[in-house]
């Protein structure tokens, strides 16, 4: 089992339909340039943007202090209709947890940007990511590369980063977590560049039905949290809220997983977590599926019981429905970083 450690940082709520969060700022600010050879990033948060398939696509780097020699690499994908900006903003959800991981982890934090459906572009805070579901005849899915572009991101980060700085990207140990969108981004990305990541984490995200993603069929390390009374993206399948699309449920999509890895049916364990706030009415229930043979990879999967369309957190509160008896960041954490 993996150890549950609590947390308190600052929160990130992401939708399907809706992005969540505080106000998006007036104007962002510029995205800055390659670093120079001879120059190496300072720690903090940095701005930049790459050209992708001709578009600009903007993306945020978080290095801090503590990051040295070859670090971890977690790439942190918004909700739909939100951003880069959102997902870590104050009056986010639990995924605002994750600078706070970064710092006491010494990784580096890779928060992209997705496309605006209307216009096109990448900057803004009204961005979605192109997860597999089939286009809508209204056109309000995204239809933009961004499996593409993360590649492109990542093979940048070490010119990014200087090559002679303190800090190097452990291109072996990249980890994918997103909501709702970001989610099902996450999944596209284990289900299609199954080599370029470690494990994945997906909150509050159900695989699409029918999906429009290239299987590869290769196993990728899944950790899953999903709440019952979700609203947006339905526990039991089906569609999502606004008609964007249709979903298998939570259990369907771990099902799939734990096919592709090569385990279960049945789990290893079962543990009810603690549940430290009892007002909230909502439990966290996780089953672990554990690797069985040498290309087989393990699936957690957590039932939050009475949760909704939230990343659960003890400091981070959201309104509506969510559990608060643990930082489900910090949760999803321990289970990457044990892959």
């Amino acid at each position: 089992m993996y150890a549950i450690r609590f947390a308190i940082a600052a929160g990130a709520l992401g939708f399907v339909g809706c992005g969540g969060g505080s106000q998006p700022p007036a104007t962002e600010p510029p995205a800055s340039p390659p670093s120079p050879n001879a120059t190496a990033l300072a720690p903090g948060w940095h701005t930049q943007s790459i050209q992708h398939d001709g578009i600009e696509r903007r993306f945020r780097l978080y290095l801090p202090s503590s990051a040295n020699g070859s670090v971890p690499v977690v790439v942190l994908l918004h909700g739909g209709r939100g951003s880069m900006f959102r997902i870590v903003s104050a009056s986010s959800d639990g995924s605002a947890e994750w600078p706070a991981i970064a710092d006491d982890e010494g990784l580096l934090l890779v928060v992209p940007n997705g496309t605006n459906v209307d216009t096109g572009t990448g900057d803004g805070n009204d961005q979605s990511w192109n997860d597999c579901r089939p286009q809508l005849p209204d056109g309000a899915l995204s239809d933009a590369d961004d499996v593409g572009f993360i590649e492109a991101l990542l093979e940048a980060l070490p010119e990014r980063l200087g090559p002679a700085g303190p800090v190097t990207p452990n291109l072996d140990r990249v980890y994918a977590t997103g909501v709702s969108n970001g989610g099902m981004m996450s999944y596209r990305l284990a289900e299609e560049r199954p080599a370029r990541f470690a494990a994945i984490a997906a909150f509050i995200a159900n695989r699409p039905e029918p999906s429009e993603c290239a299987e590869s069929g290769t196993s990728v390390a899944v950790f899953i949290a999903n709440g019952t009374e979700d609203a947006l993206m339905p526990y039991d399948g089906g569609t999502i809220a606004f008609n964007r699309g249709s979903v298998s449920s939570a259990e369907a999509t771990r099902d799939y997983w734990l096919v592709i890895n090569g385990v279960g049916p049945d789990a290893d364990s079962v543990t009810s977590l603690p549940d430290t706030d009892p007002d909230d009415g909502s439990i966290v229930i996780c089953e672990d599926y554990l690797a069985m043979t040498g290309d087989s990879r393990d699936v957690r999967f957590c039932r939050v019981e009475g949760g909704g369309h939230s990343v659960p957190s003890i400091v981070h509160a959201v309104p509506g429905r969510q559990n608060r008896d643990l930082e489900g960041a910090r949760l999803a954490w321990e289970f990457l970083s044990g892959q």
